[in-house]
């Protein structure tokens, strides 16, 4: 009995078939449940001058769209610095470090993202002098201040996690190498270690970088002026629920369609060669 073959010409054209068989059921379904609502989708909407910002609405889901962009590569480049360091500190030998490192990955990945983001937001970012407060406030903007500090400490709590589990899937010898070359500790895992261990880990750390692109959603939550908050006030003032939340998701799939080519691009530059 031959075995299914994924490859197969046939079962490559049924499948696909299959999927656009599925794509044209839910346009149908979509369609008809407009029909029967009695909703008009006006696409143009998105060229009408905007209630919220100078231009046209699409305009202003762009503007929304780079406040995003911004808040998440600034949390990913935080969270991925803060992760290394955690992770790292979960392999110590030091009890107190590690036990550090290891509640502060438990409290802050099982307690909710919003929760957090309300903690820095109405309770730290209070706490600061007001000269500080007012200075980022100016420059940033309280909300975005807090989402990105919430974001960048939630995700890293998960990327110190991969980076633990990468540097454990590096062949003891490698240390052994180190240690041989009269490295210390230090540089055999600045070195030899991490650069690999990255390698590994390409992957899984796309996965968060998504997730994180993602989340920067709840902004809108502190009336950040990112792409969901402002596809909401565009969906109040026009009516048109239908194309704004288009609007919303098409955005969010740019976006996380551009971080996994990238990734991918940089996995495949940097991934480590398997031996035959």
């Amino acid at each position: 009995m031959n075995s299914f073959n994924p490859k197969n010409p046939v079962i490559q054209s049924l499948f696909g078939a299959f999927l656009i068989a599925l794509v044209g059921v839910l346009v149908w379904q979509i369609s008809q449940g407009l029909k029967a609502n009695n909703i008009v989708l006006d696409w143009g909407v998105l060229g009408q001058p905007s209630q919220i910002t100078s231009g046209s609405n699409l305009t202003t889901i762009l503007l929304g769209m780079w406040l995003t962009i911004r808040i998440a590569l600034v949390s990913i480049i935080l969270a991925l610095l803060l992760g290394i360091v955690v992770g790292v500190s979960r392999l110590s030998s030091n009890t107190v470090v590690r036990l550090v490192a290891t509640a502060y990955v438990e409290f802050f990945r099982n307690t909710p993202l919003l929760v957090q983001i309300f903690f820095w937001y109405f309770g730290v970012f209070n706490l600061l002098p007001k000269v500080v407060q007012d200075s980022l406030d100016t420059q940033f903007g309280a909300p975005t201040v807090a989402v990105v500090a919430a974001l960048s400490i939630y995700t890293s709590s998960y990327i110190a996690e991969t980076i633990r589990a990468g540097i454990q899937s590096i062949p003891k010898g490698q240390f052994e190498a180190g240690d041989s070359l009269g490295l210390s500790g230090f540089q055999t895992l600045g070195l030899i270690i991490l650069p690999q261990a990255l390698r590994v880990v390409i992957p899984p750390l796309g996965n968060q970088f998504l997730n994180l692109t993602k989340n920067s959603s709840l902004a809108s939550q502190l009336g950040a002026q990112e792409l969901f908050y402002y596809g909401i006030q565009m969906q109040s003032y026009s009516g048109q629920g239908f194309v704004s939340i288009s609007a919303i998701t098409l955005g969010y799939l740019v976006m996380s369609l551009s971080i996994t080519a990238i990734l991918t691009l940089i996995n495949n530059r940097f991934a480590l060669a398997v031996r035959k």
